[in-house]
């Protein structure tokens, strides 16, 4: 089964990368990344939200960069996708626990250049349920990928942290080096094997979990990229096979576990819109392909769709 998922996987995303090749600058976890993301978390769900997903599959992959591109002009909607919660609390983030999962308080202004992800996956979320409920299908498109985006986003270990990218212990680059060139170092071998999607009872309390899930993986990064520096100049070909071979399979695992994430956050959603038949589900690219077809034209791949421009989700 598990190598059959993989396959599955790799073809949906092989069309898609051949679609997308050069067409957008990489982001978290690098665009390679979030698309096997979106492919596997497909895979996690039960009958019968994985047949209702599953003709969405390629749309779903080929937008799964989208809230990066969103992001990229509008520098406001930058902070949705991380979490630096140590820049305001101490591990192991009482204070965060307490106004987020005791209180089900938003973040206070001077919080937010920390970064708000925890809240924008509650509201996507949130968002999601009500578009599921409701069968607006445009806005579920829309919100489905911004949604598992953010996820994908929180359980990237380095956007859990200050230091981020290494600047502040001369560690420069660490960040794409972890979240785009491992993953692509790896990506034709690895066999995903994300846990099945589950219904979230407390929905904060679990985004909260794999958000200290997510930071307490950092350190081993660090200590992977100290190892391979001991040898190696980042700049040399060897250092990235150095640095791939230590921190691989923590990549490998927090990618399943993004998966499993995202899909538990979808089901979810499902679950609270009182698990309606999603039939009648069409992407705006299932809508364009019927107009073109309607036109006899060949249509191009439909842009980023849906309320909310920039990805951002208010709360009260």
């Amino acid at each position: 089964m598990a190598g059959s998922v993989s396959s599955w996987i790799r073809r949906i995303m092989c069309a898609a990368l051949a679609l997308l090749a050069g067409l957008a600058p990489a982001f978290a976890w690098g665009r390679r990344g979030h698309e096997m993301i979106n492919a596997a978390a497909i895979q996690t769900l039960p009958e019968p939200l994985r047949s209702y997903f599953r003709p969405h599959q390629f749309y779903l992959v080929e937008h799964a960069s989208d809230p990066d591109v969103a992001a990229s002009g509008n520098p406001a909607a930058r902070r949705h996708h991380f979490a630096d919660i140590e820049a305001w609390d101490r591990y192991p983030f009482r204070r965060f626990r307490n106004q987020f999962v005791l209180k089900g308080l938003g973040p206070l202004p001077a919080q937010l250049k920390a970064g708000d992800a925890p809240w924008q996956i509650e509201g996507f979320t949130l968002r999601l349920a009500a578009d599921f409920r409701a069968r607006r299908w445009t806005d579920a498109s829309h919100d489905v990928i911004f949604a598992a985006h953010y996820a994908a986003d929180l359980a990237e270990p380095l956007h859990t942290v200050v230091n981020y990218d290494g600047q502040l212990t001369g560690e420069s680059e660490i960040h794409r080096m972890f979240e785009t060139e491992v993953v692509d170092f790896f990506a034709d071998r690895w066999i995903l094997r994300p846990e099945p999607a589950v219904y979230l009872h407390d929905l904060r309390a679990a985004i909260f979990s794999e958000f200290l899930k997510s930071y307490q993986a950092s350190s081993a990064i660090f200590a992977a990229d100290r190892k391979a520096r001991s040898r190696w100049n980042i700049s040399d070909p060897q250092f990235l096979p150095a640095f791939a071979a230590s921190a691989g399979l923590l990549a490998k695992a927090r990618i399943e576990d993004a998966a499993s994430f995202a899909g538990s956050l979808w089901y979810t959603a499902w679950q609270r819109a009182g698990k309606p038949d999603l039939h009648g589900w069409k992407t705006p690219a299932d809508s364009r392909a019927a107009r073109d077809a309607r036109r006899e034209g060949g249509g191009q791949p439909a842009g980023r769709t849906g309320e909310g421009a920039a990805g951002t989700v208010e709360w009260h």
